[in-house]
């Protein structure tokens, strides 16, 4: 992996921060995450996803494109590493509305350690925010806020972590991760069964999700979505605009099988 390259395609100044630091992390993430969007166009098309650093970063920078958890959180997890961070990929489980779960592992996230605190930092989700969110009891809990809404990290003590959302006056878990060090090669069945299996969302549905300056875009094979603050525009995916939808909010440049028929 050339980091020169990687830097160069996220529009990063190398010299910006010569330290690790909690803004050199969140400046690394938001160059990232604006960079790159989370896509499951190769689930869509049928192409084998490949958790290899080098065909993740060829894919990314080369061909410009982007991934889903498994692919972004490994090469930004290299990228960090290679700037001093101390980072460890963890477990995770999403939560779905109406209170179920997916299955366990069903996304990978990161931590990140500077000077003891220890900070929820994943570029592979599809709505959080573009800055690492710090792992705290609920009675410490700090908010991040952004231009999507308000964010948090708690952890229970016992080896849990929860992502969570302010929506509608409540705080609701997106996932909950599992505080114990895995390597991307123990995800094996999971990238497996969320790239084959019938019951897999992204089998299922095109999912493309980035942050813009205006809030976030996300697409499906049936609509482009864009939410600004509380308020989502909505209009239609076709055969005709969904090329030129996904280089206006995406920069990709990719033939998607499943709009062209």
């Amino acid at each position: 992996m050339n980091i020169e390259q990687l830097e160069q395609h996220l529009n990063i100044d190398a010299n910006a921060y010569t330290e690790t630091s909690l803004a050199a992390l969140n400046y690394y993430m938001q160059r990232f995450m604006f960079t790159v969007p989370f896509e499951n166009i190769d689930v869509q098309n049928g192409v084998a996803i490949s958790v290899n650093l080098e065909t993740i970063y060829n894919k990314v920078v080369n061909h410009k494109r982007g991934g889903f958890c498994y692919e972004l959180n490994s090469l930004f997890k290299a990228y960090l590493e290679a700037k001093g961070f101390v980072v460890h990929m963890v477990s995770a489980t999403i939560h779905i509305p109406g209170g179920g779960k997916s299955l366990d592992g069903s996304h990978v996230s990161l931590i990140v350690t500077i000077d003891e605190q220890r900070y929820m930092t994943d570029v592979g989700f599809g709505d959080l925010p573009v800055q690492a969110l710090p792992i705290t009891n609920v009675e410490d809990a700090q908010t991040i806020i952004n231009i999507n809404g308000q964010y948090r990290a708690i952890t229970n003590n016992n080896h849990l972590v929860y992502s969570q959302k302010l929506i509608e006056g409540a705080w609701v878990t997106q996932y909950e991760a599992v505080l114990i060090p895995k390597s991307i090669e123990a995800f094996g069945y999971n990238i497996e069964y969320n790239q084959y299996h019938p019951d897999s969302i992204f089998v299922q549905r095109l999912l493309i999700t980035q942050p813009q300056s205006f809030g976030r875009a996300t697409m499906s094979h049936e609509q482009l979505t864009l939410t600004k603050g509380p308020q989502k525009e909505k209009y239609p995916v076709t055969s005709n605009n969904y090329r030129q939808l996904l280089q206006k909010y995406f920069n990709l440049d990719v033939t998607i099988n499943r709009l062209e028929k």
